[in-house]
């Protein structure tokens, strides 16, 4: 058997067979360089027989050098990624991640340490404050602003923590009450009061209510262009909700007066289309085929998909689950776009125009595309 290396396998510009050194660990396989073995090493620790044993910064590092989210149920757990709610979130968890591992070479061992002695967000803080400001990157002003994410990993979610309880609390609830009494208690309640309560108890978490739920829409996140405005959208219902009672709350949430109780306490909320969601029990389904796209890819989405939006966007038209993620990624693109506006894409819908209005916003040069996009408006006039 020809031995080669192991990691580059003979294509480095230095390469010389002569060089090639077995693995002391396992014997099994050869490097041609240092330089070689330590890139290889987060992959290769899980078939050698390392002289410590495997934890889950191995996983967060291999992770990190594919550029994917972990999937290793204790690693997310450990690193803050069962914490972060959006994908969005754990996009930039996993950046901070890449930048510590791959760009400044800390090592996995290190992280380690740094995770038991409780050291992790403090040393994350410390490691990137060494570098000049212009070179932190884009992803440790989002941590600063997050540092629970990683500062509660490793303990209980928020469904056995103190949120749900100083949610009932601030609700007029007992303290005495358990979790389980709570949530029998919150179940009995009328919708609207299940929403608010939910509500609080993201707010109090320190979260954010994410796109697959209802409240995402209803609370008026949905209006919000970016993380970075929802973060502010959060924080201002914070502030509000420590000066009104949890009654005026559901009171003004009911009779679709939010908007107006941020500003009888004074809380300024300029955000552009919150009035339009907080504002009238009947939403455009430009908002739902917002809170659509802002979910998980799937190849599917039928059944959790609102009615409305499959008529009115064109996914009725989707003849196979690669169409229907094909649209689904080009909404996405004008969402994510400065020029996606939703109301005016919610005119273009009802005249019947989606692809000419789209098309000034995404290249659409699929001619797929313009299929798809169709549907059954304008509506015919009635002779009525």
């Amino acid at each position: 058997m020809v031995l080669t290396c192991h990691r580059c396998h003979g294509s480095s510009f230095d390469y010389e067979e002569a060089n090639l050194k077995r693995c002391s660990g396992c014997r099994k396989v050869c490097y041609c360089s240092t330089a070689c073995q330590d890139y290889d090493w987060v992959y290769h620790i899980f078939d050698c027989n390392p002289r410590r044993p495997i934890n889950t910064a191995d996983y967060l590092a291999r992770a990190a050098r594919d550029d994917v989210l972990p999937v290793h149920p204790q690693t997310c757990e450990d690193y803050g990624f069962d914490r972060a709610i959006t994908d969005e979130e754990k996009s930039k968890l996993i950046s901070l991640y890449i930048g510590l591992i791959i760009y400044l070479r800390i090592p996995p061992k290190t992280i380690h340490n740094w995770r038991v002695r409780g050291e992790l967000v403090d040393q994350i803080k410390a490691t990137y404050t060494k570098l000049p400001e212009e070179s932190r990157g884009e992803y440790f002003p989002w941590f600063l602003q997050n540092q629970h994410i990683v500062a509660l990993a490793g303990q209980p979610l928020f469904r056995d923590m103190s949120a749900i309880s100083t949610a009932w609390r601030y609700t007029e609830g007992s303290e005495l009450d358990s979790v389980e009494e709570i949530e029998a208690a919150i179940a009995r309640k009328p919708e609207e009061e299940q929403k608010c309560h939910g509500m609080y108890v993201f707010l109090f978490s320190k979260g954010l209510p994410p796109p697959e739920l209802d409240i995402w829409v209803d609370f008026g996140f949905a209006s919000c262009k970016s993380h970075q405005e929802e973060l502010e959208l959060g924080t201002r219902y914070r502030k509000l909700i420590t000066t009104c009672t949890f009654k005026e709350f559901c009171e003004a949430f009911r009779a679709h007066a939010l908007l107006g109780l941020f500003h009888f306490k004074g809380v300024p909320n300029d955000h552009r289309y919150l009035g339009e969601l907080l504002g009238g029990d009947w939403k455009k389904s430009v908002w739902y085929l917002k809170q659509s796209v802002r979910q998980e890819d799937s190849t599917n989405e039928r059944s959790n998909m609102h009615p409305a939006v499959l008529v009115d966007y064109g996914f009725m038209n989707c003849r196979n689950g690669l169409e229907w993620l094909h649209l689904k990624r080009v909404y996405k693109a004008f969402f994510d776009s400065r020029n996606g506006d939703p109301i005016a894409l919610h005119e273009a819908a009802i005249q019947g125009n989606i692809h000419g209005y789209v098309s000034t916003v995404v290249d659409l040069r699929d001619p797929m595309v313009k299929r798809l996009m169709q549907n059954p408006y304008p509506l015919p006039e009635s002779d009525w």
